[in-house]
């Protein structure tokens, strides 16, 4: 989605897994998308247990640490729980290779 959410004011890529990761290949596609579209990128991932969601979430961003900052506080606000966040800012160097 490039609609939903702004940052800066400038939208934001937002990636939602529609199972419990956004596969990898999938993954890197975005961070090319957020390269060439000078974006940032916010991706959901669902933490399960057994094959069973479990509530919690997992944040991976591609941009500066403030990006990453608002988007914890961001879906903080809206009631996700998040246990683990990432900053990927390696994988799109890489995407630019």
């Amino acid at each position: 989605m490039t609609d939903q959410l702004q940052w800066q004011g400038e939208d934001v890529i937002v990636a939602v897994a529609t199972g419990a990761r956004i596969p990898a290949r999938t993954f890197h596609w975005l961070c090319s998308l957020a390269q060439l579209t000078s974006r940032q990128l916010v991706a959901v991932e669902h933490k399960q247990d057994a094959h069973v969601f479990n509530g919690e979430f997992k944040l991976r961003t591609v941009g500066p640490e403030e990006f990453r900052q608002a988007m914890v506080t961001y879906f903080s606000q809206i009631g996700f729980t998040t246990t683990h966040v990432t900053r990927e800012h390696q994988i799109i160097e890489w995407a630019a290779h």
